[in-house]
């Protein structure tokens, strides 16, 4: 499950970070493919060398809709501003599909175990990005 796209980080409505899980938001060049939902992927930022692990939400994020689908990518320990710079998403591991839950503490929880599942995928894959050395 290979699904790339590519984009430029725009603001959003800042709820991630309010949070605890701050996203950079990509707006794609060509609408995507991939299913809405939760998944394992990286990001490569135009002017960073490598790519960077992270957890994103493709969709209408139906707990708090407002507007329309979105791709939101929360990157692990990462914390510059990037907005404006262009960004290629690749999806690599589908987590879970989009749901609506019953309150933002409860959707909170969620996101806490899809970071942890997350954080387990790239451990597995000895702790890099996908396309980095081992070196």
């Amino acid at each position: 499950m290979r699904t790339q796209i590519c984009g430029v980080i725009v603001h959003g409505k800042h709820l991630g970070r309010t949070m605890g899980f701050p996203t950079a938001n990509v707006r794609p060049d060509a609408p995507s493919r991939a299913e809405n939902g939760v998944y394992v992927a990286t990001i490569r930022v135009e002017g960073y060398a490598m790519p960077m692990p992270c957890m994103v939400n493709q969709g209408r994020h139906p707990t708090l809709p407002d507007g329309p689908s979105t791709i939101e990518a929360h990157i692990l320990d990462f914390a510059d501003d990037i907005y404006g710079l262009r960004a290629e998403v690749t999806y690599l591991k589908f987590l879970r599909p989009e749901r609506r839950f019953p309150s933002v503490d409860a959707l909170k929880a969620q996101l806490t175990t899809d970071l942890a599942a997350t954080r387990g995928w790239f451990a597995a894959q000895g702790g890099r990005a996908e396309g980095q050395n081992k070196n």
